[in-house]
């Protein structure tokens, strides 16, 4: 027995060896589909596939007995039985991934004394190895990247916008190419559409004091404190019965603003128990504090965790609900971590949530609504938090507001004026691996470009250029894919 280990989904058994005999072809197989013609010899290739991989592996492991035979041959089917391909990588194989799934039974193991051998099938249904993953920062907007690797790659590049740019581009020496936006002439003339008027990220009170009452949804009391250096939490909540209390903040803008954009990162994790009750609400107010506006997360159930999102126009009895829902089901938004956005351009409305991973945003919806009557047209000044508990309930231990931001919406001087949609500060990720585009980590696939393609970086020279010139800071990551 040769004692090398075997490491799937992440874990290995020290007591199960690898034995000689492993079956694998040399290279990913290929399948071509051929085109019989009546009176010629041979045929055509109509076209080519790789097919999946299949790896049969020989293993085996010494027991102490019957018992102990058995109880190796459960840790082995809750080892490697798994829904999905996962991870699989051999010792001799170094800084080399599979993605495999095992096939048929691994249960079959023939007896020698006190030696179990048998064989165990991956199926790969990615037939391809994957080396680490290798980051590259761009030096310039024009880059050579060799991949060693035997088979294309998918990168993802991220863009950072140093300055407003109406497009961003990515292409290589094939003339193949990433874009989304539109290059515009030098004499077109160009506006910043979202211009930011108040940015807080929730590290300091200072400049923000005691909200009113009426000007949050609920019983003001307790007292807001900043936690860890990261955001807005009750240190207290303050006493009230059968009602929602908690402390409430607020901040007045450097001018007010018609047409607006407010977002908020919040978090409020509420499955550690059933019975948590808590409430984060984000309002904006008028410069009387009459509400304008309210986004925020709630949990009122308390036999079970089930999270609430809510958006709404006008004020606490006059209103119009844009959001008030779990999401596509019960819990979709539990231990909810994300953004709540709420905008008002003339009549038009709309309210977008998401939880965010990673930066990446996910478990979104959005909503738009006209208010063609002009009811909830009130300018805004003014933003207000609300974190709360219900009477005696317990409160989740973890949650808050990490940022707000609020972004004046202007209109163009003129009909061919060009709004800038990329200003400086924000990330493009194109990710060629799992063909998305992302704007600061939303979606925006609608953005992209006819013609525009998620090309891979083939095995040698690549060269690659990114346009417009001079207007971002670059870095991708890719991994070498292997035949």
């Amino acid at each position: 027995m040769q004692h090398n280990k075997l490491l799937f989904n992440g874990e290995t058994k020290e007591w199960l060896y690898l034995l000689e005999g492993r079956q694998k072809s040399p290279f990913a197989p290929i399948t071509n589909n051929l085109l019989r013609v009546p009176g010629k010899d041979g045929a055509y290739i109509q076209s080519s596939k790789t097919d999946v991989l299949y790896i049969n592996q020989p293993v085996g492991f010494i027991v102490e007995d019957d018992v102990d035979a058995l109880d190796k041959l459960d840790q082995l089917k809750s080892w490697l039985l798994t829904n999905e391909p996962v991870e699989l990588q051999f010792p001799d194989e170094p800084d080399r991934v599979y993605y495999a799934k095992v096939e048929g039974d691994i249960s079959d193991f023939a007896r020698f004394g006190n030696q179990r051998r048998g064989t165990i099938t991956f199926i790969c249904p990615d037939p391809y190895a994957y080396g680490p993953e290798i980051p590259y920062t761009f030096p310039s907007d024009y880059v050579s990247v060799t991949n060693e690797g035997t088979h294309e790659s998918k990168p993802v590049f991220e863009l950072e916008v140093l300055t407003p740019v109406t497009f961003a581009m990515i292409q290589n020496q094939h003339d193949e190419y990433m874009m989304i936006g539109s290059p515009i002439d030098v004499e077109t003339k160009t506006y910043q559409k979202y211009e930011r008027i108040f940015y807080s990220d929730c590290n300091t009170l200072t400049g923000w004091s005691t909200g009113n009452t009426g000007e949050v949804d609920g019983v003001i009391s307790g007292q807001m404190a900043v936690r860890e250096g990261t955001r807005f939490q009750p240190s207290d909540y303050g006493a009230g019965t059968k009602v929602w209390h908690g402390p409430a903040v607020k901040t007045s803008l450097p001018e007010t603003v018609q047409d607006f954009r407010m977002q908020a990162f919040v978090s409020l994790y509420n499955e550690t128990s059933a019975d948590l009750l808590g409430r984060v609400y984000i309002s904006l107010l008028d410069v009387n504090g009459n509400m304008v506006a309210t986004v925020g997360m709630h949990d009122a159930s308390a036999r079970t965790a089930n999270m609430y999102g809510v958006a709404k126009a006008g004020s606490l009895t006059d209103f119009h609900s844009l959001i008030y829902e779990y999401g596509d089901k019960r819990g979709n938004w539990n231990d909810f971590s994300g953004i709540l956005r709420i905008q008002r351009e003339g009549n038009h409305w709309y309210a977008y949530f998401a939880k965010v991973t990673n930066g990446r945003h996910h478990t979104r919806r959005w909503v738009n609504w006209t208010d063609y009557e002009n009811k909830y047209s009130n300018k805004v000044a003014q933003v207000a938090i609300h974190i709360a508990k219900y009477d005696n309930y317990p409160h989740p231990h973890t949650l808050g507001v990490y940022s707000v931001s609020v972004d004046k919406i202007n209109q163009p001087i003129n009909a061919n004026e060009i709004d800038t949609p990329f200003i400086a500060g924000d990330i493009i990720t194109f990710d060629h691996k799992d063909k998305v585009i992302l704007v600061n980590g939303e979606a925006r696939k609608d953005l992209k470009q006819f013609g525009a393609s998620y090309f891979g970086l083939e095995p040698g020279e690549n060269k690659l250029t990114v346009a417009p010139f001079d207007s971002f800071n670059i870095t991708t990551k890719y991994r070498e894919t292997f035949k």
